[in-house]
């Protein structure tokens, strides 16, 4: 294997996920919190692809590559929030404003399935097995975060119950890659490259140009909506008393609506054309460009179902972000300390759970070595003064 890194150049980073997306979490939405004055804290984590190792993003790619012939898509997200639930605010129903402190980490790649093929034999430092053309389109965001929560006091009518939850942030970093073309393989270790690449970073200096504005601003718009079969359901009869309607329905919607705000980034705008691509055949033209760039984070959207009993509930969970879809069934016992056990057959993912007394910890994975497409985990604490 002959070929360089400066031979890719362009195409390795355009689809290369950025190295600083390795710790990962799924924001969550508004959840109930203590009715009296209290302190709460959580921390959720979640990593998930449909063909490339989550955890492997730098390494050989030896364990958990699929390759696709439709699009390749993975996230990457965190988020760990800690403060109080205000009783002075607490409406009638019981609930109360919850204020605190949000830090959140958060990252989303698209890319052909072919430019996920080039990639991998970058990674790998190997090539194909026959001359090819591959597409190289890619679509990277990455984005970090902190700033100050609000969860608003529930809204019940009839039934139904509707949480939000608003994030501003301070942003620590932005970053937005883009590319399109192709890179072909000829044989004999030689590559061709056409295309083009938008790269918007908050990190990108150039000569000539003034240092890129030092953050920017976020904020979001969280919502949970749940509905709960009243108590005398079996009584009136009709469709609140068949047998097959769950006793609790949640929706959820994360991000609903959001907004990144970088004013004064700096911009690469190149084009690369290349015959043969040694170091000195390679054309490069480009120029940086100063501009100001606006974003939205991906939406995330869950529906759960839950059946319960005496000793304990089923639940039925649909998932889905940037094409990502994920089906699990659950069951959790009933007690002061209750275990809960989920399962993603298409994913082949297992998550493990305890509840003990306000505190909560779970863990997901698809398997045990670095060749996974799934992991996370949640740690929550929930206690009153």
């Amino acid at each position: 294997m002959k070929m360089q890194t400066s031979q890719w150049g362009w195409a390795a980073q355009a689809v290369l996920w950025v190295g600083a997306m390795g710790a990962a979490v799924a924001p969550s939405c508004a959840q109930s919190g203590p009715s009296t004055w209290g302190a709460y804290v959580t921390a959720d984590t979640e990593a998930w692809s449909n063909g490339v190792p989550v955890l492997d993003l730098d390494g050989t790619w030896s364990k958990g590559y699929r390759q696709r012939a439709g699009t390749q898509a993975a996230y990457v997200t965190a988020r760990a929030e800690v403060g109080a639930a205000l009783p002075w605010l607490r409406p009638a129903d019981g609930s109360a404003w919850r204020v605190g402190a949000v830090a959140r980490v958060d990252g989303t790649a698209r890319l052909s399935g072919q430019a996920a093929q080039a990639l991998y034999h970058y990674q790998s430092r190997t090539d194909p097995d026959a001359p090819v053309t591959l597409d190289a389109h890619s679509d990277v965001l990455y984005w970090t975060g902190k700033g100050v929560t609000v969860h608003t006091p529930s809204v019940s009518v009839a039934g139904f119950k509707l949480d939000m939850t608003f994030d501003h942030l301070k942003l620590n970093r932005l970053r937005h890659l883009r590319s399109e073309g192709f890179v072909r393989y000829n044989a004999n270790d030689t590559y061709s490259y056409a295309g083009t690449v938008r790269d918007d970073s908050s990190r990108t200096e150039a000569l000539f140009m003034a240092p890129p504005a030092s953050d920017g601003t976020g904020q979001a718009v969280s919502l949970a909506l749940g509905w709960t079969r009243p108590l005398d359901a079996p009584a009136t009869g009709g469709w609140l008393a068949s047998r097959w309607m769950p006793d609790r329905m949640t929706l959820r919607v994360d991000d609903a609506w959001s907004r990144l705000r970088w004013n004064g980034i700096n911009g690469d705008d190149a084009v690369l054309l290349s015959d043969v691509a040694e170091l000195g055949d390679a054309r490069i033209n480009g120029q940086y460009t100063r501009r100001n760039v606006t974003e939205r984070i991906p939406v995330s959207t869950q529906l759960q179902a839950e059946w319960g009993g005496a000793s304990g509930r089923w639940s039925v969970r649909v998932k889905n972000r940037v094409g990502l879809w994920q089906g699990w069934l659950g069951w959790q016992s009933a007690g002061p300390l209750s275990w809960s056990v989920a399962a993603e057959p298409f994913a082949g993912a297992l998550q493990l759970g305890l509840d003990w007394r306000g505190l909560r910890a779970s863990v997901m994975t698809d398997r045990l070595d670095n060749g996974a497409h799934a992991r996370g985990a949640q740690l929550s604490w929930i206690g009153a003064f």
